[in-house]
């Protein structure tokens, strides 16, 4: 980590809090404005991209961003090469590294940090961020709660064999200067839950982090009696927050529960406090545009690889901002989806959970999308649509990480059939992906 960039993007962050409303939409259109510059000069695909639609790089210091063209997931991971600023990798080369379960803490080539995921649309989407990037916007994470300069003990529950987000932003914590404030822990959510109940008592966190879902299982342990911790924060990420769920959580741990809105395509995009009434979108280091059905993000700090006005599948309205706490824009709590939890009978016969992010962070290299059907609490299906791979080739490396995780989980009794198809369709009621489907009795 670069001690002077995470220092100075820190003292900027808090600065910022205090800014009047029009000094940050200033800020904001100052750093569009050289990110779309750098694209230009830098990218040959936001070149030929605006060039084609007749945009100067000239015009690029005045023209509106919505009359810039759009792009989505699939239009970037066609074009990853040309959309990268740098020769240094290729798409070819970051798969082959995702690929690789040893040295999860490494960064690719000693210098940048890849997250993959999967996203609202069930397509597998790579991230890159080198590390002034990553430093850039690391700070900004302090505003979830009220930050002293103490250690903390921090325990996040999610996915963690992987590239994932969440697990790379909690790993980084304990690296570099921010070793001085956070010890962390790291708790695999595919594990048997007692194993996790056991270190947590041990650990006793002063910061709980986790998915949303996950969250609220610890919750119940704790009520429970057989998990004894005491929180002073809970940070949910990863999945829409349920009130009544968010309430339960935040009476049985006695701690206020804050929403970190955040995703592969920009870590830490909101903030969400019970004194807030909604979640503050972080705009001094994003571009959020609000459409009916879904938000465009340009991201202002990723200048390895540039995202503009690029199409998410979340989907939020904007909030009136009555108490005018920060000088960003405030939007409702309801984003993005959230997943049924898988529920199977370990080889005890006693139910545990998989959660659904496991699957919606599942790669394999030729894996283009799945789904699983569940069929009763001891069988699955997993259907996969493979494109660009031999299925003879990618079918083995499915078994063999479906098996990691039952077998983590001591599922050894539960049946699963991996169904190749060629297409996997969003639910035509919802319009909608539905990475987990409950099949009828």
């Amino acid at each position: 980590m670069g001690i002077f960039t995470l220092s100075s993007s820190f003292l900027q962050a808090q600065l910022n809090q205090k800014r009047s409303r029009q000094a940050i939409l200033n800020l904001r259109e100052k750093k569009l404005r050289k990110i779309l510059l750098h694209a230009y000069t830098h990218s040959s695909f936001y070149h030929n991209l605006y060039s084609k639609a007749g945009i100067s790089e000239d015009d690029l210091t005045k023209i509106p961003l919505n009359k810039l063209p759009t792009i989505d997931k699939e239009i970037l991971m066609k074009n990853f090469d040309q959309i990268t600023t740098t020769n240094a990798f290729s798409l070819q080369e970051l798969r082959t590294f995702l690929e690789e379960k040893t040295q999860l803490e490494r960064l690719f080539l000693n210098k940048y940090h890849v997250v993959h995921t999967s996203g609202s649309s069930g397509n597998i989407g790579i991230f890159v961020y080198n590390q002034q990037d990553w430093d850039r916007f690391f700070p900004y994470s302090t505003r979830l709660f009220d930050f002293h300069f103490r250690k903390n003990k921090t325990a996040f529950f999610g996915a963690v064999d992987g590239h994932y987000i969440g697990v790379s932003f909690n790993r980084w914590l304990g690296k570099g200067i921010t070793r001085l404030f956070v010890k962390p822990l790291i708790l695999d959510v595919t594990k048997p839950l007692q194993d996790t109940i056991a270190k947590l008592n041990s650990f006793q966190p002063t910061v709980l982090g986790g998915y949303f879902n996950a969250l609220k299982i610890l919750a119940e342990q704790q009520e429970q009696g057989t998990l004894n911790v005491h929180p002073e924060h809970i940070v949910s990420c990863g999945e829409a927050i349920i009130p009544h769920d968010k309430k339960y959580i935040e009476e049985i741990f006695n701690a206020p529960l804050s929403n970190l809105y955040g995703l592969a395509e920009c870590p830490f995009l909101g903030a969400g406090k019970n004194q807030y009434q909604g979640i503050y979108l972080m705009d001094d280091i994003a571009y959020v545009e609000i459409m009916d059905d879904h938000v465009l993000l340009t991201n202002l700090f990723n200048f390895t690889q540039p995202l503009i006005r690029y199409k998410i599948a979340d989907f939020f309205s904007y909030k009136e901002d009555a108490q005018h706490l920060l000088p960003f824009t405030l939007i409702d709590d309801i984003i993005g989806r959230s997943e049924a939890m898988i529920w199977l009978r370990n080889e005890k016969g006693d139910l545990d959970f998989i959660h659904p992010i496991v699957f919606s962070e599942f790669y394999v290299k030729g894996l283009n999308r799945l789904q699983i059907h569940i069929r009763n609490q001891s069988s699955f299906d997993f259907f996969a649509e493979i494109k660009g791979e031999d299925p003879e080739i990618v079918i083995p490396k499915i078994k063999e990480k479906l098996h990691h995780i039952l077998a983590d989980k001591q599922f050894t009794k539960v049946d699963f059939n991996i169904r190749i198809v060629d297409r996997i369709d969003v639910n035509q009621r919802t319009g909608k992906f539905q990475l987990v489907v409950q099949q009828s009795k």
